[in-house]
């Protein structure tokens, strides 16, 4: 099922918490909802649920306006953050429950139960009750019961947020197979970047109340579109700069490194002779030999090995920087180094 938000505002008395959102989910997509606490996404996960009506704007389904529509009759499936497991009830009772409010017959109800279990992987687990299970497996459970009702569109409250790391990268692995077994259309909120990165297909970053950016995660990731954008999704250095001249498909800036010659793509909101900020991803700094390429001094105030990885904290210029290396060489406290940028991956904003 596709879907349209078109102008969506809500506000709680004083406070607008969406201010005139629109987007489109398209039939099928695994689409996120990312943005920190208190951004709105929660808030219109439940207008598009039915269970908060709009202060103005619309809801379509499949071009049909569901703005009105109470919840029951939307066709919904909605996977709560606390799992609202009935705890006296079984697994097999939790997940049936939505199909005897429907009152399907008792043998339709136990072979829609058994399919769904067999889609969470739950077989043989359908007369425990919740509290003989794992934070995993209850959160399956929750799944399920969404799922056996046949929605056409499932709608995720931050599912995952109670699990610990282990479970919580497992549980990934699982709801990126299950959506790509059961092709539904699923819309995802979280505020934890790596789920919506490793997980969507698309993503609607939201900050106060407003759509700040909408992209895949290598868009997102890599072509942020404000200065937000860059430092909330994942980390990144922010360095001092200054445009100086136009072409015609690029823009020449003034670096710590020097004059460099970045994209159009690269920059937003710069303007010939203003001053501008640099976003440079610690991954996009390199430690300098014998190359040719434009560097500048820095000093290691911490050096961090983290397996796979080594950061080192660094001073340039009054600005502290982060820089990822996969040098395995002992780089001591103090010392001064030179650093290169990978050009092409930087972004310039404007002030």
């Amino acid at each position: 099922m596709s879907l349209k938000i078109e102008n969506i505002k809500k506000s709680f008395g004083t406070q607008q918490v969406l201010k005139g959102l629109s987007f489109e989910v398209e039939k099928g997509e695994f689409f996120f909802l990312l943005g920190s606490s208190g951004c709105g996404k929660s808030t219109l996960l439940r207008i598009i649920s039915g269970l908060c009506d709009p202060d103005e704007g619309r809801i379509f389904f499949d071009g049909e306006d569901v703005t009105t529509l109470p919840a029951e009759k939307r066709g919904v499936g909605l996977v709560f953050q606390n799992y609202a497991l009935w705890p006296h009830m079984t697994v097999y009772d939790n997940i049936a429950f939505g199909l005897q409010v429907r009152k399907l017959k008792k043998d339709e109800i136990a072979k829609k139960v058994a399919k769904v279990l067999q889609d969470v992987r739950l077989e043989g687990l359908e007369k425990r009750y919740p509290a003989e299970l794992s934070g995993g497996q209850q959160q399956r459970v929750a799944l399920a019961r969404a799922l056996v009702v046949e929605p056409k569109l499932v709608l995720l409250d931050e599912p995952l947020s109670n699990l610990d790391a282990n479970l919580r990268l497992e549980m990934r692995s699982e709801l990126r197979r299950i959506h790509r077994e059961l092709g539904l259309t699923m819309i995802y909120v979280t505020h934890d970047q790596k789920e919506a990165l490793s997980l969507a297909d698309r993503v609607a970053l939201l900050h106060e109340g407003k759509l700040e950016q909408l992209g895949n995660p290598t868009e997102l990731y890599k072509r942020p579109q404000s200065k937000f954008a860059a430092g909330f999704l994942g980390e990144t250095n922010f360095l001092k700069g200054k445009a100086q001249k136009k072409n015609e498909t690029s823009w020449e800036i003034e670096t710590p490194w020097g004059i460099s010659t970045i994209s159009q793509d690269q920059a937003v909101g710069v303007e010939s002779g203003k001053a501008l900020s640099l976003s440079v991803r610690p991954e996009d700094l390199r430690l300098a030999g014998e190359e040719s390429a434009p560097n500048f001094q820095a000093k290691i105030l911490e050096s961090n090995f983290l397996g796979d990885i080594t950061q080192l904290v660094l001073e340039a210029n009054g600005e502290r920087l982060l820089l990822e290396t996969l040098s395995s060489s002992q780089l001591r406290v103090g010392e001064l180094i030179k650093v290169w940028p990978k050009v092409e991956d930087i972004m310039a904003y404007g002030e």
